[in-house]
């Protein structure tokens, strides 16, 4: 069962550190099932925009490659993964 870890404020808002769960589809599902999962969180609006895309600020780590460079939401979730959610924090 892949393993999902949250970080920074992603954890404060989950209110874990980290899920292992039973999925195997894309990431797009993953997320649908997190937030099933994770109800009354807000946890997809968190992390995606109107449009259902991950927001710019947010990185999705499958076995610490960015999703962005592997197919988006599309890429394939397996049962060994490693997956890590984080916001990035930027300002000055």
């Amino acid at each position: 069962m892949p393993e999902i870890k949250f970080l920074s404020n992603l954890a404060d808002i989950t209110g874990e550190k980290s899920l292992i769960i039973e999925y195997d589809g894309e990431v797009s599902g993953l997320i649908d099932s997190l937030d099933t999962k994770l109800k009354g969180k807000d946890f997809k609006t968190t992390i995606t925009d109107e449009a259902g895309q991950v927001k710019d600020f947010v990185k999705i780590l499958i076995n610490g490659n960015d999703i962005r460079g592997t197919g988006g939401l599309s890429s394939p979730v397996k049962d060994d993964d490693e997956i890590v959610m984080f916001q990035t924090l930027a300002g000055g």
